[in-house]
């Protein structure tokens, strides 16, 4: 059992981060079953859309956007990893105070 499921132990980021990543996945796996059965059901409006979407991709400067996509995650990444940091390094001195108190 994890931390974050018992009631009685404080939430950890970890625990945190799992939970939404299980959330994020449940929610992507019943999003694929609707379109799955939805393809089923009308295939002629999926194979239209299927068309048109690679169109559209065929058209658009794919490149710019993956640089600036890779720009903006390398400039994100070094706060975003700070501030999981001192979120770690605060679960670890609370788990301290706890012990010593």
């Amino acid at each position: 059992m994890s931390e974050f499921q018992n009631p009685s132990a404080a939430p950890t980021v970890e625990a945190g981060l799992h939970a939404l990543a299980d959330s994020a996945k449940a929610r992507v796996q019943g999003k694929v079953e609707h379109y799955k059965e939805r393809v089923q059901r009308e295939p002629g409006k999926a194979v239209l859309v299927a068309l048109a979407a690679g169109y559209v991709l065929h058209r658009l400067p794919i490149r710019s956007l993956v640089v600036s996509q890779v720009k903006l995650l390398s400039a994100l990444a070094g706060p975003a990893l700070l501030a999981y940091g001192a979120a770690k390094a605060c679960e670890i001195l609370q788990r301290e105070a706890k012990k010593s108190a």
